[in-house]
């Protein structure tokens, strides 16, 4: 998709949005996908007009990452939702 994205644009010269749902699930994933965006297609499209997620599990994973990095420890299952 974003090989797409990036043909039309030099095509065109029109920057077409990407929101990318489904399968990104865990911080890690998350990661990727922008080295992905910006690899691909630049650094330009990482703004929130031109690229989001669509993913409401990728935050719980994110929430979970910061009570980490904040404490030095996971929190139990009670902490986010479960999707």
């Amino acid at each position: 998709m974003l090989e797409v994205v990036r043909d039309w644009y030099r095509a065109t010269g029109e920057r077409i949005g990407v929101k990318p749902a489904g399968g990104i699930r865990t911080s890690k994933d998350a990661v990727k996908y922008l080295v992905h965006v910006v690899e691909t297609v630049g650094e330009e499209w990482l703004q929130p007009h031109l690229f989001r997620f669509g993913a409401s599990s990728l935050l719980n994973d994110v929430l979970l990452q910061r009570q980490k990095l904040t404490t030095g420890r996971y929190s139990g299952p009670d902490y986010v939702t479960i999707d």
